[in-house]
């Protein structure tokens, strides 16, 4: 029986981790301590004087049962995803490349068709569904950011919220099952993926597929990309 640790959603803080997040084991080891880091994703104005922000123990922990690698504190959600939350997914030109990719592939490999729904997790401003829908297929983002705000504009329908189980009920609810569920770069994100994988299932039909882009950690020992290291960044 997995056991529930405390949440650092809602907290306003963090929670100190205790057991791997994947398999519950408490055989874990400290492999890199890169020191206390504020948040990363606010930006102020030029010649703004910054606002105090609280930093946070960033250390990577090794998990001696699975393998795993993952932070040693989980900070509250709302604090690292504010509603001002700067990144857009479509200032990258690279990423339009691979959701181009993504949305030719999946479809290829899918044999999906124009009435098949696509939801996105984490969909920012809609980049990847605007793929899918520029192919002509029924798209709906989850996003808890403004970025959410601009999909809108753009004519992609978005559900403002964090993903969970609760979510997930809601947006099946409103918009019926989806073919295919993406999460390019967020699954990691969100603490307590059992539950992240509970949602998912909700929201996928019954012969629905999941497609889920996150950091390997020997890629990321191989290219030196310890600048990925931060608490956006879980598993």
């Amino acid at each position: 029986m997995v056991s529930k640790p405390a949440k650092a959603a809602g907290t306003g803080s963090s929670v100190l981790l205790q057991r791997c997040q994947i398999c519950d084991s408490t055989n874990l080891e400290s492999a890199l301590f890169l020191g206390y880091m504020p948040p990363v994703n606010q930006m102020r104005e030029v010649g703004d004087r910054p606002d105090e922000q609280p930093s946070y123990p960033a250390e990577l922990i090794h998990c001696r049962n699975c393998g795993l690698v993952q932070l040693g504190l989980i900070v509250d959600p709302a604090i690292l995803f504010p509603p001002e939350y700067p990144y857009t997914s479509g200032m990258t030109r690279i990423l339009h490349e691979n959701f181009e990719n993504l949305a030719e592939e999946s479809a290829d490999l899918l044999s999906l068709h124009t009435e098949d729904l696509i939801i996105d997790i984490g969909s920012n401003d809609g980049t990847l569904l605007s793929k899918f829908q520029a192919r002509g297929h029924t798209v709906q983002g989850i996003e808890p950011t403004d970025a959410g705000q601009l999909a809108v504009a753009a004519g992609i329908p978005t559900e403002s919220a964090f993903f969970n189980r609760e979510t997930a009920e809601r947006v099946k609810s409103n918009v019926g099952p989806a073919s295919l569920v993406t999460a390019a770069n967020v699954f990691a994100h969100i603490e307590d993926v059992h539950s992240i994988v509970e949602g998912i299932l909700a929201l996928l039909a019954e012969d629905g597929v999941f497609v889920s882009e996150s950091h390997y950690f020997m890629s990321l020992l191989d290219t030196v990309q310890y600048d990925t290291i931060y608490h956006e960044h879980l598993r």
